[in-house]
């Protein structure tokens, strides 16, 4: 299942455990369909697409629109695997009671000693409220479709890759031959810096995050110790959280733009080095990529 229906399911799955299905004490939860829509439902195994928003008493605790941009993606459990869990997730049987266009409220209760638990304010707090709408119900036909498009933008992906590899080597080999002459500039912190595309888009800043393609070499002997084009899709990077120099060269770009960063060990990664493919005060070469 996809990342955030972790956070969505968290205090789902605590308060299952909390709470163990016996004869004798059946856990309380409400499922209110609001809308109840006449298509078919959604069922095991299936990818739907929900907005979901989850709160504790007032407080919003996850939102799918304020967290992620929007409505997200669930890969539901094949029958076998919800069958084998008699404490799934009421959540999990909110959704396949739901169509298209459907609006639910699930109320799952917390159980008291989970509650103990909770910070100072929660405590009394007796339910997760989820408030959720099935926008989409996607069908193994489309995502047939989607995977074939992914598989054509990794290959691209890979082949552009090794364009940007060749074109690192020949930068690097005029690097030290010094013949790259005005192209090369520096910065009052020793970053010197080749911009091929200065880029169109908003300018970038500290905090941003940006989708950034990225191909990382050893100046040393043109080794390569990672690179964004192999896996198939650019990196979120959080402008101001990596390497001094990387955090550096972003920010002389526009989005959209590209570059080749010759970053020295001290806005590197310095005398530690990086286990065992960044040696010790190694410099290093960066293409980047930056996303619009």
């Amino acid at each position: 299942m996809r990342l955030f229906l972790f956070s969505l399911l968290l205090w789902s799955g605590a308060i299952a455990a909390q709470n163990p299905v016996t004869e004798a004490a059946q856990p309380k939860v409400s499922i209110t369909n609001h809308t109840n829509k006449t298509g078919p439902k959604a069922t095991f195994g299936e990818t739907v697409s929900m907005q979901v928003y989850t709160y504790l008493g007032d407080s919003l605790f996850m939102s799918t629109r304020r967290d992620y941009g929007g409505a997200r993606e669930i890969v539901l459990p094949l029958k076998e695997q919800f069958e084998a869990d008699p404490q799934a997730p009421a959540f999990l049987n909110a959704i396949m009671s739901m169509a298209e266009g459907d609006s639910v409220t699930v109320l799952e209760p917390i159980a008291e000693e989970l509650r103990e638990q909770m910070p100072e304010g929660f405590k009394t707090i007796p339910a997760v409220r989820y408030e959720a709408v099935l926008v989409d119900i996607v069908s193994p036909e489309e995502l047939q479709i989607r995977e074939a498009e992914a598989q054509k933008m990794r290959e691209a992906s890979i082949a552009r890759g090794a364009a940007v590899a060749a074109e690192v080597q020949t930068a690097i080999g005029a690097y030290k031959a010094g013949t790259l002459g005005k192209k090369l500039q520096k910065t009052a912190s020793g970053l010197e810096y080749i911009i091929i595309e200065q880029g169109t888009g908003a300018t970038i800043k500290l905090g941003d995050e940006i989708n950034t393609h990225y191909y990382g070499a050893l100046t040393a002997d043109g080794k390569m110790f990672d690179n964004s084009f192999d896996r198939g899709e650019p990196a979120p990077f959080p402008v101001g959280q990596l390497i001094p120099g990387f955090n550096e060269g972003m920010q002389l770009l526009n989005r959209g733009g590209k570059a080749i960063l010759f970053i020295p060990p001290a806005l590197g990664y310095g005398e530690a080095g990086a286990g065992d493919v960044i040696p010790p005060n190694a410099d290093l070469v960066f293409y980047i990529e930056m996303g619009l």
